[in-house]
């Protein structure tokens, strides 16, 4: 069913694969209602049980789900808020906004008294989008969506961690990666952002060394890289224009970038990536 740009499908046919993308800022939550499925991730397969809920962003290439039973939503990050701004979207999208490797995709597993709760979310969600041309129904519908992604993300705050972390950091960690996944052309420098968040960059390193095995330096490399990735695969954009996009100085500067990030050149993940 589709209002909006909302699309919920109660139960989604396996085989599926997802493709997230830089063009239609579109996310996606994949909650599994079957039995325990195996779902690929950019080639690595991961185990996720009955009642668990991913939250795919754009961060990742390939998701693949080869059997089980899935409800799915995907949603255009504007029917949020019609303001796109951190203040008044951001707030809701921050579960899908952490450290972004397979190892740390977003989800939740939800317990018996929250499955109740989600299940009658899930419900609403069904029973206002039928209703596509009523203005107060698509109001229903973005409010039962908005708790739907709060609830989530109180869950996942509670779950992500095997350590302690204050609240404040684990906010700090997303408000980051949102902001690196809305800016990372322009900026790249840990210290452009910590100016936006009005706290020294520092402080951004000490709470990624807390938490992750991973600089806060190398989730921007890793945004840049995959914007480029992308470029090469699916676009016949000159190298020199996708330098241009991401504010590298010269094709050069960009070949260096990417062989670091890659193993090989441009040219080369251009070629493999056609011919494989």
């Amino acid at each position: 069913m589709f209002t909006q740009n909302i699309n919920v499908i109660d139960r989604l046919q396996t085989p599926f694969t997802l493709m997230p993308n830089d063009l239609d800022e579109e996310l996606t939550i994949i909650w599994n209602i079957g039995a325990i499925s195996n779902v690929k991730v950019d080639g690595h397969e991961i185990e996720i049980g009955k009642n668990c809920i991913l939250f795919v962003s754009e961060f990742y290439m390939k998701l693949e789900a080869l059997s089980g039973t899935f409800r799915v939503i995907k949603f255009n990050k504007t029917f949020i808020n019609p303001i796109d701004s951190l203040k008044n979207t951001g707030e809701y999208l921050m579960i899908f906004y952490g450290l972004h490797t397979v190892d740390h995709l977003p989800k939740i597993m939800l317990n018996e008294k929250e499955v109740i709760i989600f299940e009658t979310l899930w419900q609403d969600l069904l029973l206002e989008i039928t209703n596509i041309n009523n203005p107060i129904s698509e109001a229903l519908t973005r409010n039962s969506f908005q708790r739907f992604l709060l609830l989530s993300q109180k869950n996942h705050a509670v779950t992500e961690f095997d350590i302690p972390i204050d609240f404040k950091d684990l906010r700090l960690i997303r408000e980051f990666q949102y902001l690196v996944n809305t800016n990372f052309k322009d900026l790249m420098k840990v210290s452009d952002y910590a100016s936006i968040l009005k706290i020294s960059p520092k402080k951004i390193a000490e709470v990624f060394g807390c938490c992750y095995n991973k600089k806060a330096s190398e989730l921007i490399a890793d945004r840049r890289n995959l914007y480029a990735k992308r470029q090469l695969m699916h676009t016949d954009e000159l190298i020199k224009n996708i330098a241009y996009e991401l504010n590298f100085s010269d094709s050069q500067a960009f070949s260096h970038f990417f062989k670091k990030q890659n193993k090989m050149t441009p040219d080369e993940f251009r070629t493999n990536s056609k011919t494989g």
